[in-house]
């Protein structure tokens, strides 16, 4: 029960962190592979800002990154993807048997889901500039410092761009 916990925590987290740091976006804008690089490193940022001056500085994994875009995959030509695909985890014990590695992916999502399926959130210009650590509480500041790994990408599909973040996080199972 107490690694059930822990597993649904580090779930929360992923989810938490997607949809603190990301805004709804509206139409599709202009230069979208742009914008989903400046989308990358932008929200790289604001996390290692919220892990504060001290915390070692996070990367974009390439491991990460390549299953959050493995999920982007899963993204339909009209922008919806499956429920079950939306929010996905690994956990895996370690060798210590005193812990496990939990790796979460995420793809933004808006709205409530429909039979199954829910709406990806388009990342838009007008996104960009509300990626903010602003009204981040203790307990997102308390997670951020608990990733260890994070890997973020985006993939423009018919001219809409969106996005995915991978997380890992490393928990006591004691």
């Amino acid at each position: 029960m107490k690694m059930f916990k822990r597993f649904a925590a580090a779930l929360l987290a992923g989810v938490m962190v997607l949809a603190m740091l990301t805004a709804c976006g509206g139409g599709a804008g202009s230069g979208a592979s742009t914008i989903g690089e400046e989308f990358e490193n932008k929200y790289i940022a604001a996390i290692n800002t919220l892990r504060g001056e001290n915390a070692e500085k996070l990367e974009n994994d390439t491991d990460l990154r390549n299953k959050a875009l493995a999920q982007l995959q899963k993204i339909k030509d009209d922008g919806t993807i499956a429920v079950t695909d939306a929010n996905t985890s690994i956990v895996t014990p370690n060798a210590d048997g005193k812990s496990v590695t939990a790796v979460v992916i995420s793809v933004g999502t808006k709205g409530e889901p429909d039979k199954g399926v829910c709406q990806a959130k388009e990342i838009t210009a007008e996104s960009l500039g509300e990626i903010t650590t602003e009204g981040a509480g203790e307990d997102a500041v308390e997670t951020m410092r608990a990733l260890k790994k994070i890997g973020i990408a985006t993939k423009v599909i018919n001219g809409k761009t969106y996005a995915a973040i991978a997380i890992e996080i490393v928990q006591s199972v004691s």
